[in-house]
């Protein structure tokens, strides 16, 4: 069943944390328009997913990020609640920040089974975020972009499902044919799926 794709944002603002972040079309929506790109929750938001009845694929916090360090335990902690409580709904979680993920998921967090822990991979010098998603119990998937640089080999390893972004906002980073068909074909050796474009138009803030 296709389902419909939604944002849920439960957190706004963010801050730059590597190159995948510079041509951010959030940051530079927050810039033209005169808005608070402070990292925020979102309270009004949280009980939407709750009330909407009909089966729906969350993009939880896109253009921002879940585990940016201003988002409290507390916080963080009632998203997971309700998406505990709607499992009617898909929920995709991704972050630039593994390590608080790894760390609070490790403690505190536990990921329900509708719910896929997600972390983005713009180049090589990145690839370790990968380690550090597989030490969290969790469904995973990973985002390789929007790609700044070629990736390379890469350990799918405990992977479900993963896909390529390429920039298509603002004034797109040239991005090389074999960068991509490399990802794909690994995906394909170690039996990922390959996701397609529409729930990974942006990685994470």
């Amino acid at each position: 069943m296709t389902l419909l794709v939604k944002e849920w944002n439960i957190s706004t603002g963010c801050e730059r944390l590597s190159p995948g972040c510079d041509n951010c079309p959030t940051y530079w929506d927050s810039q033209s328009n005169g808005w608070d790109y402070h990292p925020t929750f979102n309270p009004e938001y949280l009980e939407s997913p709750l009330k909407n009845k009909t089966p729906t694929a969350y993009m939880v916090a896109a253009g921002s990020d879940l585990f940016h360090e201003s988002i409290r335990l507390e916080e963080i902690a009632s998203v997971f609640r309700v998406m505990e409580e709607a499992r009617w709904h898909h929920f995709e979680v991704i972050t630039k920040r593994i390590e608080r993920m790894e760390s609070l998921s490790s403690r505190y967090l536990k990921w329900p089974i509708n719910v896929l822990a997600g972390v983005t991979i713009e180049e090589s010098r990145y690839k370790w975020r990968l380690d550090s998603l597989r030490n969290i119990d969790a469904r995973r998937f990973v985002s390789f972009g929007p790609m700044t640089g070629r990736i390379g080999k890469v350990d799918l390893s405990g992977m479900e499902v993963a896909g390529v972004v390429v920039e298509s906002w603002g004034k797109p980073r040239p991005v090389r044919k074999e960068w991509i068909d490399e990802i794909h074909a690994q995906c394909n050796d170690s039996n990922v799926r390959i996701a397609s474009q529409h729930w990974l138009t942006q990685g994470a803030a």
